[in-house]
């Protein structure tokens, strides 16, 4: 798997400027539904994010936003019960979690597979 873009880019300036940008489209098109998440989503979607990364969420803020800014997001989430810096853990903590996404998962191949037979006929 190749590195991010962000990763390659070795001026500084550069790096910065692309990685801005991101994140104004980001928050451009995530804002709202992030804004109203419940404290129960939120510990749900670190989770995710460290599910499909396989790095935790305090790993990446640091990476991206630097060491101040991370230990900032940790406080604020430890505020409201999460933990940036857990690890996914899909055979113990985060089984249930861990079933319900392998579940959508087979049910969307089932259902590209389904497509594929009703497109060959």
């Amino acid at each position: 798997m190749a590195p991010p873009i962000s990763a390659r880019i070795d001026d500084k300036a550069e790096r910065k400027k692309y990685l801005k940008s991101v994140e104004k489209e980001l928050m451009q098109r995530f804002r709202g539904e992030l804004e109203n998440l419940s404290i129960s989503q939120g510990q749900v979607l670190v989770k995710l994010i460290s599910r499909q990364t396989g790095k935790n969420c305090f790993g990446i803020i640091q990476e991206l936003k630097g060491g101040f800014s991370a230990v900032v997001w940790q406080s604020v989430a430890l505020l409201f019960s999460n933990n940036l810096k857990r690890e996914y853990d899909p055979l113990d903590r985060d089984r249930d979690i861990e079933a319900i996404v392998q579940e959508i998962e087979l049910q969307a191949y089932y259902y590209h597979m389904y497509r594929q037979q009703q497109a060959q006929r």
